[in-house]
């Protein structure tokens, strides 16, 4: 296979993963920075108070992000797979 092949397979790849990654990313930081800002502005600094909101705004999050994460896939591998001809000489 040649390395301009494996180089753009690679590519395609790493802006699938970005592009499913990145809204999940975006409301632990919001989720984060919320949770930092009100714990410096009352003086509570304990662990669970910036952890538990996080867990459920990402679980939640990916809860309601599946279905288009999962088209998002299913497309990508179908792309991939439905011309095999290139990566295969």
């Amino acid at each position: 296979m040649p390395v301009e092949l494996v180089t753009d397979l690679g590519r395609m790849t790493m802006k699938e993963v970005f592009l499913l990654a990145s809204p999940i990313l975006v409301i632990a930081v919001v989720v984060s920075l919320t949770i930092n800002i009100i714990q410096v502005l009352t003086s509570l600094q304990e662990t669970t108070i910036s952890a538990v909101p996080r867990l459920l705004a990402v679980s939640s999050a990916v809860f309601f992000l599946m279905p288009w994460m999962w088209r998002q896939l299913s497309q990508f591998t179908v792309q991939l797979l439905g011309d095999l001809h290139p990566y295969l000489r």
